[in-house]
């Protein structure tokens, strides 16, 4: 965009006379418009530059000022007077006013009139950017043929530095390097590349959007960020060094043209990618399902994928949580849903990056699953596995939650399964407790959770068929035949201790048991019988406890 300063090579506004105002003649300039109206601000818009006589404010200075004050708040490029019409010499007070708002008032000849200058300054205008708009179309095109060529990223971004004569980056949504003009190889740039990171990734969410900021070490020079969208959530980034004096025609819309083929060339670049996906988690379903025989295979293919012999292994399961309206809503468009799983997958790898694990990223069906591996294996690296999960679903924006599930540790990449498997069984564990966004480290179902898992129609039979006629006790010497018998069996079928627990004559004892023996046909002293007993009584609590 052209300044008020760059105006003056023009016909009409060559013999022109800055009166007020100099500082701002680096003021951008959009477009012209010509008034001698009073409520002519209501025209007006940033970048205008105002042509007038002056005649709506000959009489009123102080409305004159209030014009000034509103086109500088208006960001208004400045205002070109015929002077000598109607005020011969400009009032003091207005003089002083735009001198401190730095806004430029410059006399025009009155062998000029303002339509003709005003035709002028347009031509120039727009032939500006009639030149930024081929200059825009030749990088389209050129970067195009670049494409097709199959040039890569390092030669794309190098071919936009030469022409925009600036050093430029490619960096990817975490901030990271991609491809880079020859600019910042060198050594001088090596402070500055440092710092432009640094900015970059200070407020990722900011310059993946596009923003301009300055940098310390070089006099404050600004630096320009431009999305690169491909078919991941968060855009990469193209990042422009000295970008406020981008050399004529270079402009914004050419570097977006460089950009557009550029993302082209990344998303070519992520199907690739996810082919090589594709094929490792291949491998792991083969792993999981044991379709690997031998070890040697097994220990060759995992160390491609950067599992490592000789040290132990650790299973986390990730899965989205399908629950609520959002997740609902998706299931209705396979692509949104696809989307949804890639932009979690990213999320995975970014934070393993971040935290510097030595962990791989695989996924099996609906489930992301990451072998973590360790020298050793305490409570320091569970406090670290429970630190990486619970950072990963505090920094997942989005309105679906995630879920974990960790296994024990094992020493051979051959147990690879077994933990699977384990992590996959404490996902459902917090499932069917109704839980969501959790994270639940494996542990062996006891008994009760066992039973509880059964179908509650099965659990009832079994309990009315093995207690008979005390399954539900009535009366209360029914009660105390069941609470005796519990008792007994927890007291490793010993009258003493039970009559002690239970505050009652042995014999009182003795003649319970025989008793209950009698009604059930069975011995507490049999292993089966106590077995079945014991079982009996655990699924009695169950049921009383669904009642309650």
């Amino acid at each position: 965009m052209k300044t008020v300063n760059d105006l003056f090579i023009l016909e009409g506004m060559k013999e022109g006379i800055v009166l007020a105002g100099h500082r701002g003649l680096t003021r951008n300039v959009q477009s012209v418009n010509i008034s001698d109206t009073p409520d002519v601000i209501n025209f007006l818009s940033e970048n205008h530059l105002l042509l007038s006589t002056g005649y709506a404010f000959k009489d009123d200075i102080d409305k004159f000022c209030e014009l000034i004050i509103q086109m500088h708040e208006l960001n208004c490029s400045g205002i070109v007077l015929k002077i000598n019409r109607f005020f011969k010499q400009l009032p003091p007070e207005v003089k002083l006013l735009a001198d401190n708002l730095a806004f430029p008032i410059i006399d025009l000849p009155t062998n000029h009139t303002l339509g003709e200058v005003a035709r002028h300054i347009l031509n120039y205008l727009n032939d500006h950017e009639a030149e930024q708009l081929y200059f825009a179309l030749h990088v389209q095109k050129e970067f195009s043929n670049m494409l097709i060529k199959g040039y890569s990223l390092d030669a794309l971004v190098e071919q936009l530095g030469h022409l925009l004569v600036r050093p430029t980056l490619l960096v990817n949504h975490r901030g990271e390097i991609i491809a880079q003009s020859h600019d910042f190889l060198k050594e001088s740039m090596r402070v500055i590349k440092q710092e432009i990171l640094g900015k970059v990734k200070d407020d990722l969410h900011v310059t993946r959007e596009g923003t301009t900021f300055s940098i310390t070490s070089k006099d404050l020079v600004s630096v320009s960020t431009f999305p690169v969208f491909t078919k991941r959530q968060y855009p990469s980034m193209l990042v422009i060094y000295d970008s406020s004096t981008l050399p004529y025609p270079s402009s914004q819309m050419a570097i977006e043209q460089a950009a557009n083929v550029i993302s082209f060339t990344i998303v070519k670049e992520q199907a690739i990618e996810e082919n090589s996906r594709l094929l490792k988690n291949n491998f792991f379903a083969d792993l999981i399902e044991m379709k690997i025989q031998s070890d040697d295979e097994i220990y060759s293919r995992s160390n491609y994928y950067g599992l490592q012999k000789k040290m132990e292994n650790v299973c986390v399961v990730c899965t989205i949580d399908a629950k609520g309206a959002t997740y609902e809503s998706l299931q209705l468009y396979e692509k949104k849903i696809g989307e949804l799983h890639n932009t979690v997958y990213d999320q995975l790898e970014d934070e393993i990056i971040n935290e510097n694990l030595n962990a791989t990223l695989f996924t099996k069906g609906k489930y992301f699953a990451i072998i973590l591996q360790f020298n050793s294996y305490n409570d320091e690296e569970i406090n670290k596995i429970t630190h990486f999960l619970g950072k990963i679903q505090e920094n997942f924006n989005g309105d679906v939650t995630l879920s974990f599930g960790v296994s024990h540790s094992v020493p051979t990449l051959k147990e690879i399964p077994t933990i699977y498997n384990e992590a996959v069984e404490a996902i459902l564990q917090g499932y069917e407790q109704n839980l969501t966004g959790f994270i639940k480290f494996y542990k062996t179902r006891d008994l009760e959770e066992l039973l509880k898992s059964l179908p509650r129609k099965d659990l009832k039979a079994l309990y009315e068929n093995t207690l008979k006629s005390l399954a539900y006790p009535k009366t209360k010497e029914e009660q105390e035949l069941i609470y005796t018998i519990q008792v007994y069996l927890d007291s490793q079928c010993e009258i003493s201790e039970t009559s002690r627990k239970l505050f009652v004559h042995r014999n009182t004892v003795k003649y319970r048991i025989e008793k209950a023996q009698e009604i059930l046909n069975c011995s507490f002293r049999d292993a089966a019988d106590s077995l079945r007993i014991r079982v009996a009584l655990i699924i009695g609590s169950i049921l009383n406890d669904e009642k309650e």
